[in-house]
């Protein structure tokens, strides 16, 4: 006998039910698509035993006559196409076909179905992969799908199947996501008979709030961009209302929930400029385009999707997220105040006899600086040259964009918090994180009208920069110049000599910042760097650093118009709600916050 025999079908569809069924959250996710496929306006989820005991999904939809219905649980039986032409233009959730009968070939299968209209149903029934069993049943509305005993012939998976509290999670995140990416589908979730979600039909925005909670819905702004042909319309979460991981990204193409790898990344690299860097961004994106133009087809489970013009889709994603960040930029979440509060109320109380400790320092107008120290003061707030820049040199705040207000300053709180009244309560100011932005964003938009201002030095300095290095430069010098850095090769000698360096950075050591440009200048390449955006990347990865070691300083004192100065700056100041290292740089508590605390109110 030979070596190579075709599989029973039995086997065989296990093998293709492990690549679609991976867990029950993957029944679910595909029960629930075929229901939407079905043009259902309520889906109803029942979950046991975190699916492993039952799964149940139950839609008023179109519902499927007797024949169809058998054909259902067939092996490459679908509606969803009809030639080879309609795989290259997927709109529905439901193909690649294999939902149904990979799902029967694990499970006790039950399926009671009708036609609208229709005087009888019917109901079939699987038996871990058996053959179908069709029989009478009365007319329904739409489909109920009942799958008992998930994995009753493949006990290794059943192995492989992680607790139930994290099994039940997973499902309850893919239905979260399949009603962020159909809100005008009622949804109800049940597991072990306790509602996780009864959601009736909403518009987008409502159904987005509903699932991501209040903290969201008042740290996001809305944005929809079009961009050669790509519609992005998103919820984009302010910076300061970050998350530990990429989880809270949510990415819906054509109606479909996506799990895209580069997209995440695009999306974190999107809020590099503003993000703690260790976190991501919170969001919702819808990607509407062609169905003709992304294959769908790419992964088992759909998960993953291929693009004919993946760098279309990536621009229009940077650009919404830009658009997004210019309207939030001047904005901290909210959230930040509720932790300032919490932390406040959970401050110790001193215990009887204890030492006391030292007053709290606080520098307000009884004490002005020395003339050297406003000296010092006046040379880090004028970082690009002038003492006071001028209304036109800041981004002007979008037409719905709420105007900050820090109200005027109070004190300076041991040499590094700043404390201000408004008219509606308090602000607390951390000087060196709101410096650090405008000097960062000051930075940006010289880089953005290529006109850094020089300052040349006294005396050349002699650079000998290492072997490759050296080679790049001989090729490229003349284009630091773009960033305020001039310098050339010495005559006769591998070194190169620094003549000037950017007006703003003139305290910084002039050979480490040559090495750490054209580091950055080697990283983005010759090409990119003369362009505007490949200047912008550069500015992220050279300038940002420097921005922070230019700012004003905490342990800085600093005289009563100088605070006045730099909230002035900040209200004025693009992406002034976090530092370049996405620290938040301001802390609002409202005249009700503080009532809270004290107890005066509830």
């Amino acid at each position: 006998m030979g070596h190579i025999h075709v599989l029973p079908p039995r086997v065989a569809n296990q093998i293709a039910a492990g690549e679609v069924v991976e867990r029950p959250a993957s029944a679910v996710k595909e029960l629930v698509e075929n229901s939407i496929d079905a043009g259902a306006s309520r889906i109803t989820i029942r979950i046991e035993k975190a699916g492993k005991r039952l799964i149940e999904v139950e839609d008023d939809g179109c519902g499927m006559s007797v024949d169809d219905a058998q054909l259902s649980v067939q092996r490459h039986a679908t509606s969803k196409i009809t030639d080879i032409e309609d795989l290259h233009r997927i709109a529905s959730h439901g193909f690649r076909g294999e939902a149904l009968p990979s799902i029967a070939a694990v499970s006790r299968f039950q399926m009671h179905t009708a036609l609208a209209g229709a005087r009888e149903g019917c109901e079939v029934l699987v038996e871990g992969g058996s053959t179908a069993r069709v029989q009478p049943a009365p007319p329904r509305k739409g489909t109920r799908i009942r799958v008992r005993d998930l994995f009753l012939n493949t006990p290794a998976r059943l192995r492989f199947m992680r607790s139930d509290r994290t099994e039940e999670a997973l499902i309850v995140e893919t239905v979260r996501m399949l009603a962020l990416a159909n809100p005008g589908v009622a949804f109800a979730l049940y597991i072990d008979g306790r509602v996780r979600f009864d959601l009736p039909a909403q518009t987008d925005a409502k159904r987005v709030h509903a699932l991501l909670g209040k903290g969201f819905a008042e740290n996001s702004v809305h944005r929809r961009v079009t961009h050669e042909d790509i519609v992005i319309d998103g919820w984009f979460g302010l910076p300061t209302h970050h998350h530990r991981d990429a989880s809270r990204i949510y990415i819906l193409l054509n109606g479909r929930v996506i799990r895209d790898r580069a997209l995440i990344a695009v999306m974190r690299a999107a809020y590099q400029d503003v993000l703690f860097h260790d976190r991501y961004p919170v969001a919702v994106v819808r990607i509407e385009m062609d169905p003709a133009s992304v294959d769908v087809n790419v992964h088992p489970a759909k998960r993953e999707v291929r693009f004919r013009s993946p760098g279309a889709v990536r621009s229009a994603l940077v650009a919404a997220v830009r658009t997004a960040i210019g309207h939030m930029g001047r904005q901290v979440s909210t959230q930040t105040s509720l932790q300032a509060l919490r932390s406040m109320s959970a401050a110790p109380r001193m215990p009887a006899g204890a030492p006391r400790q030292a007053p709290m320092r606080v520098q307000g107008a009884a004490r002005m600086p020395s003339a050297k120290e406003q000296a010092v003061q006046r040379l880090l707030f004028a970082a690009a040259g002038v003492s006071e820049p001028s209304a036109s040199e800041y981004a002007r705040p979008a037409e719905d964009e709420v105007y900050l207000d820090l109200g005027r300053p109070l004190a300076q709180i041991h040499r590094c918090y700043l404390l201000a009244q408004t008219d509606d309560g308090i602000v607390l100011i951390d000087q060196h994180a709101a410096h650090e932005r405008i000097t960062y964003e000051r930075m940006k938009r010289q880089i953005a009208r290529q006109r850094i201002s020089s300052q040349q030095l006294l005396a050349p300095v002699r650079w000998q920069p290492d072997e490759r290095m050296a080679a790049w430069l001989h090729e490229h010098w003349p284009l630091l110049e773009r960033f305020g850095f001039v310098l050339h090769p010495e005559d006769g000698s591998e070194r190169f000599l620094i003549t000037a360096v950017p007006a703003m950075l003139t305290d910084e050591d002039p050979e480490r910042l040559a090495e750490e440009l054209v580091e950055a200048c080697m990283l983005i390449g010759p090409d990119e760097a003369r362009g505007d955006s490949g200047a912008g990347r550069i500015v992220e990865r050279w300038l940002g650093n420097h921005a922070c070691r230019s700012s004003v300083k905490s342990g800085r004192i600093l005289a009563p118009e100088e605070q006045e100065q730099l909230l002035r700056e900040m209200e004025r100041t693009p992406n002034i709600g976090q530092c370049n290292h996405g620290r938040p740089t301001y802390v609002r508590l409202s005249l009700n916050d503080l009532d809270r605390l004290f107890g005066r109110r509830g």
